[in-house]
C-alpha cells in the first residue's frame, strides 16, 4: 500500500479513534477505555506508548464530545496512564441532572449506541516514516506526543439513538451536535491549533 498524504508535522494537532470498553464494576456513569495502543491504525501509523506526555492533560482532564473544545465537557478523564504498550483511561460523566446533553450521551454509551472514542494529540517530534519490504511508505511512527483531549465521537445516527434522545430535554442545537455526521476534521484541527496557540500565549511561551 502506498501512502499518499502529507507527512504529519511536529506541532500540528491530530486525532485517532479507539473504542469504548465499559467496566460494569465502576457504575453506569464511569467507563474504562484504551485511548491508544501500539497497533497499526487505519492510517498505517503507530503511536508509541513511551512517547505520551500527559502532565498538562492531567491538569485539566476533560471528557469532550466530538472534539468540541469550546463546548461544555461531558465529564472528566481520571486517572489516565500508560500501562505497558497502552494508554489506559477512566472517564466519568458529570453527575446526573447537571447536563441533559451529558445524560443523553451517557445513556447512549450504556446502551451500546455510541461506541467510539477519539484522542486529540500534538506531535512533539517529527514522526518517523514506516516502509514495507518493497520500500513503499505505509505510515508513520510517533515517538513523542502530547495528549490534548479525549472525546466521545459519533457513529452514524440510527432510529434507536434518535428515539432515546427524545426522552431527554435537549435543545435543537444539542440534537444537531449529537446527530451530526463525521465532523469536519480540518476545522477541528484548526480549532485545536488556535486553542494551543492561545494557551502558549497565555503562558508567555510565544
Amino acid at each position: 500500500m502506498t501512502i499518499r498524504r502529507t507527512a504529519p508535522a511536529k506541532g500540528v494537532a491530530m486525532m485517532r479513534d479507539t473504542t469504548i470498553e465499559k467496566d460494569a464494576t465502576v457504575g453506569t456513569r464511569r467507563f474504562r477505555f484504551v485511548a491508544s495502543d501500539e497497533s497499526v491504525d487505519r492510517y498505517g501509523d503507530i503511536i508509541r506508548a513511551s512517547g505520551w506526555q500527559l502532565d498538562r492533560y492531567r491538569q485539566n482532564p476533560q471528557l469532550l464530545y466530538g472534539h468540541m473544545t469550546r463546548e461544555l465537557p461531558l465529564g472528566r478523564v481520571e486517572p489516565i496512564a500508560v500501562e505497558g504498550t497502552r494508554l489506559i483511561a477512566h472517564a466519568e460523566f458529570a453527575p446526573e441532572g447537571m447536563s441533559a446533553f451529558a445524560d443523553t450521551v451517557c445513556a447512549m454509551v450504556n446502551e451500546g449506541i455510541l461506541l467510539a472514542m477519539s484522542v486529540g494529540f500534538l506531535p512533539l517530534v517529527d514522526p518517523t516514516p514506516i516502509f514495507d519490504a518493497n520500500k513503499q511508505l505505509t505510515g508513520f511512527e510517533f515517538n513523542g506526543q502530547e495528549l490534548l483531549e479525549n472525546s466521545i465521537v459519533t457513529v452514524p445516527a440510527n432510529p434507536n439513538a434518535l428515539q432515546l434522545a427524545k426522552s431527554f430535554p435537549l435543545t435543537d442545537e444539542e440534537r444537531q451536535v449529537l446527530f451530526t455526521q463525521e465532523p469536519d476534521r480540518s476545522k477541528i484541527a484548526a480549532l485545536q491549533r488556535r486553542t494551543l496557540i492561545n494557551d502558549l500565549r497565555y503562558r508567555r511561551v510565544i
